[in-house]
């Protein structure tokens, strides 16, 4: 575990030196302490040119939790292309933690998510043949961040972090951490003028009328009973004058997604960015979270037209055949790694701007002996994302969708040293690469899906990040 140097940081610090001073291997150290309240965004810009490229940004929807990560102090990757790739990354960042010694001040000793802390995804299916705009994306892929701001509701705190040879004097690195504290705190505020977005000079849907006969063959295989569901995706492109200016993407999804995770993480010179509203699995100490969205329709026009929508979508038998698959297979999930397990009879409403969906919440006790990254093994791809049955409908969507997922739909988010942490469903989502963005959306198929109105759902589903991007209007 960390070696964590408590508050009473001037009499601790010098053992946990001492410590360090005598190990013949390299160290991370870290560094925290609560800082006034700072604008997430504007930290994120004030490192667009010392960190450019190795950024990360997270907001969950209650408005609890936002991280911002400048630089990568610290990798850990996988190639592994079956489950283990999950036990590989946990393995690895427990070996890291053995490596690790947290030093802070003031109250951040009990805080989730200030200190070390893991940022990253993995992708939606490693036997996929990733076509070239995935390949900065590995199987799995995380990294510690070399600065980090944590604003937990309206408290905010900076982690440092610095892995150090042997051979370097710990005193001097955390000294060095503690004097970096106030520039790094110290941003210009995000100004309005710098939120125009560039132009957009092409958009091009591809290989639509593959997706659409995928669809028909999958509602055929259906029938014949060969597998219950399946989640086709297909993607869009984008071009623009410019340069994308990715704050001014995160900006846009902030304001009009509120009630979604926004998520951005930087590799070799591309983005993947988004606006998801499902989580996959959320763990604070023992408590473990995971939310099934599935069945959706579009928000009305007017109160009045979109409570009618709600109600037709809490009556629906499609959507509500598809909203049980997924459930169940969550409770199942839950049942192998928790002990009091609970869920709701029946499902509520879940509004975003532009969708509404069917939610049932899953909560669990986790057992001893699981963790974080055992129950993303379990969940991904919940039937939300793939289908049902699971293994099945990932071979399906490997076989018939005309597009390369990557990233899109899979598991993306934190973990901290203490083991909480939370993982997002990598939907409503895009890549952007320079002047170029890929932006990607699927919808649910069974039996007697339509292929059109799929069409339509998804076309629903493009909105946030079209608008992020400034296409609304396209």
């Amino acid at each position: 575990m960390v070696a964590t140097v408590q508050r009473t940081f001037l009499r601790e610090a010098p053992e946990a030196l001492n410590i360090i001073k005598k190990v013949n291997h390299a160290v991370l150290i870290s560094y925290s302490i609560k800082i006034k309240n700072i604008d997430a965004l504007s930290f994120f810009k004030s490192g667009d040119k010392t960190f450019a490229g190795k950024r990360f940004f997270w907001s969950d929807p209650d408005g609890e939790l936002t991280l911002v990560g400048l630089g990568k102090e610290l990798s850990i990757s996988t190639s592994q292309k079956d489950a283990g790739r999950y036990r590989d990354i946990y393995e690895q960042w427990e070996r890291l933690k053995e490596r690790a010694y947290h030093f802070h001040e003031g109250d951040s000793l009990h805080q989730t998510a200030v200190g070390p802390l893991l940022f990253g995804g993995f992708s939606f299916d490693p036997l996929e043949e990733r076509e070239q705009h995935w390949s900065y994306y590995p199987e799995g892929a995380f990294f510690v961040p070399s600065v980090m701001l944590t604003k937990a509701e309206d408290e905010a705190f900076i982690t440092v972090n610095k892995w150090t040879s042997s051979d370097e004097d710990g005193r001097k690195v955390l000294e060095d951490l503690k004097a970096s504290v106030p520039e790094l705190a110290n941003v210009n505020a995000f100004r309005e003028d710098e939120k125009q977005h560039v132009q957009i000079e092409a958009k091009e849907e591809l290989h639509v009328s593959e997706w659409l006969d995928a669809i028909r063959h999958a509602t055929g295989e259906i029938k014949k009973g060969k597998y219950d569901k399946i989640v086709l995706a297909r993607e869009i492109l984008l071009r623009f004058h410019e340069p994308v200016r990715l704050h001014n993407v995160l900006s846009k999804l902030m304001s009009e997604q509120k009630t979604s995770y926004i998520f951005a993480i930087e590799e070799n010179g591309t983005s993947f960015v988004g606006a998801s509203p499902e989580r996959l699995i959320k763990k604070d100490g023992n408590k473990v979270l995971s939310t099934c969205l599935a069945g959706s329709i579009k928000r009305g026009r007017t109160e009045q037209e979109d409570r009618m929508l709600g109600l037709e979508l809490l009556n629906d038998e499609k959507n509500l055949i598809e909203h049980d698959i997924v459930v169940n297979m969550i409770n199942q999930a839950f049942l192998a790694n928790c002990s009091h397990v609970k869920k709701p009879a029946k499902p509520s409403l879940y509004k975003t701007k532009n969708v509404q969906h069917l939610y049932t919440p899953v909560v669990g006790q986790m057992n001893d002996d699981a963790s974080l990254f055992d129950l993303i093994e379990e969940l991904h791809p919940t039937p939300a994302l793939g289908g049902a049955p699971q293994q099945k409908a990932v071979e399906v969507i490997r076989n018939i969708e005309p597009m390369s997922r990557g990233w899109y739909a899979a598991p993306a988010g934190w973990v901290d040293f203490g083991g909480n942490g939370e993982f997002a469903v990598a939907i409503r989502s895009g890549l952007i690469d320079s002047n170029e963005a890929r932006l990607f959306a699927g919808c649910g198929i069974v039996a007697d899906s339509d292929p059109m109105l799929e069409y339509e759902e998804t076309q629903i589903k493009l909105k946030p990040m079209l608008s992020a991007l400034g296409g609304d209007t396209l």
